[in-house]
């Protein structure tokens, strides 16, 4: 029957290309970008109307990945327009902090660029930020005032306009650390501080009326939860009145949100006749996992899901344009070590292949001799480069013979390694949070 309503699907979508040939180049390439983003299959459709006709289904489905391509078109347009703009700006935030500066306020500044660029339509505010990314560059003072709490709102957000972002870096950056500072009241954490308060936000973004606003939710939503989790289940003693109902609340989010055959979470896309596509993210599916520590459902789905998306892009699947990230990889580890217990012999097999390539390739393509990591595509600062690289080594089971869950293989250089990143961090410094998190990481091993 499914293979049947594929065919269906093919020959509707031919139609489709059809009558796309008789508009346009532009409506070509919208159209093979669609039908890509179909071949994937990481959405599951909604169910039929009482009554609805097959056709209608299909018509329905070609009109969905038609409606979501543009989703696609819109960011290229919007990366073609800006990014000459933004590189150099980059560059400098680059170059800064491998001389050891911090640079915490631009950071902010840029992750709230890249987050308007990437998944709003809003260009006029993507412009404004990139002009204060651009000012702040001039700035020294304030640099170092953005890594400290603010007693306007309590937050580590100083530089950042949006309300999710705060909430990320302030648990990021301020709170999830050894002995915080916390000078100011977390009012920053009121807006989701009941049930029905963290509900609403997190449907606030999990629903994406994308064909209406023109923005891809995936983001915040994911940012938001993995925030929230980490509060609630990972971290002791913040200095917050939280809502008595707020980790029963979000443990029933988790169980009624989470797709129960794939085992995945991920974005609530609504069509343009209001009904609701689920995505399977497997990126998202990590932050749930991780940040549970693997108690939810399903987790031998979670782990075979994500071998079935080897060759996926970002964020479903385990690539970033077709090549593996430091970044993906750890999210990847993580799934398999929390899921490890449950798999199934064939299983580990092919997930023991996919971390000994993933291995490798950090080794080889992203380490370098002198104890850093490549900044990429993904991990596009110094300061993720070493957060991820290390993180995604360590977890991995390389330094340590006994976190190493997957296989009984030496790794004979893996001490070299250790103190040549941990000589170079210390020879930088450790200002940017991601290359003191690195730090501590390495630190913690000894």
């Amino acid at each position: 029957m499914k293979n049947r309503r594929r065919l269906l699907a093919f020959a509707a979508c031919l139609v489709f290309l059809a009558v796309v040939l008789l508009v346009g180049r532009k409506s070509l390439v919208r159209f093979f970008v669609a039908a890509s983003i179909a071949r994937l299959h990481i959405f599951t459709p909604p169910p039929p109307l009482p009554g609805e006709s097959g056709a209608h289904q299909i018509w329905n489905e070609c009109r969905f990945y038609w409606d979501f391509a543009e989703i696609r078109e819109a960011r290229e347009k919007r990366l073609k327009r800006f990014e000459p703009e933004l590189k150099p700006l980059v560059e400098e935030i680059k170059r800064r902090q491998k001389a050891g500066e911090g640079m915490q306020y631009s950071m902010h500044i840029y992750r709230e660029v890249r987050w308007r660029l990437n998944f709003t339509p809003d260009d006029a505010a993507t412009e404004h930020r990139i002009v204060n990314l651009r000012e702040s560059l001039n700035r020294p003072e304030t640099q170092k005032l953005a890594a400290e709490q603010q007693d306007a709102d309590g937050s580590w957000g100083m530089g950042i306009d949006v309300w999710y972002l705060k909430l990320y870096y302030s648990v990021e950056d301020g709170l999830d650390r050894k002995n915080p500072e916390v000078k100011y009241p977390l009012r920053f954490l009121d807006p989701i501080n009941s049930p029905e308060k963290l509900a609403a936000r997190l449907d606030r973004a999990r629903f994406n009326d994308f064909t209406r606003t023109g923005a891809f939710n995936r983001e915040e939503l994911d940012e938001t939860f993995s925030a929230i989790a980490r509060l609630l289940f990972r971290m002791k003693g913040v200095p917050y009145n939280f809502d008595p109902g707020l980790g029963p609340a979000l443990r029933g989010y988790v169980n009624q949100w989470q797709n129960p055959d794939t085992g995945f979470w991920g974005q609530w896309l609504v069509d343009s006749e209001g009904r609701v596509w689920k995505m399977d993210d497997m990126a998202m599916t990590f932050h749930v996992v991780s940040d549970l520590n693997g108690q939810v459902d399903h987790l031998d789905r979670i782990a075979k899901r994500t071998l079935q998306l080897d060759k996926v892009n970002f964020p479903a699947g385990i690539r970033f344009n077709g090549h593996y990230e430091n970044h993906l990889n750890w999210d990847v580890v993580k799934i398999f070590r929390l899921s490890w217990p449950y798999l199934d012999e064939p299983t580990r097999a092919q997930a023991r292949a996919e971390i000994a390539k993933m291995v490798d390739w950090c080794l080889t393509e992203s380490y370098q001799p002198d104890g850093s990591f490549k900044v990429s595509e993904l991990d596009d600062t110094a300061g993720d480069a070493y957060m991820y690289g290390v993180a995604f080594l360590k977890d991995a089971g390389y330094f340590r013979r006994d976190e190493r869950f997957w296989t009984s293989q030496d790794f004979p250089e893996a001490r070299t390694v250790h103190d040549r990143i941990e000589t170079k961090l210390k020879t930088i410094g450790t200002s940017d949070p991601g290359m003191r998190s690195a730090y501590e990481i390495l630190q913690a091993l000894d």
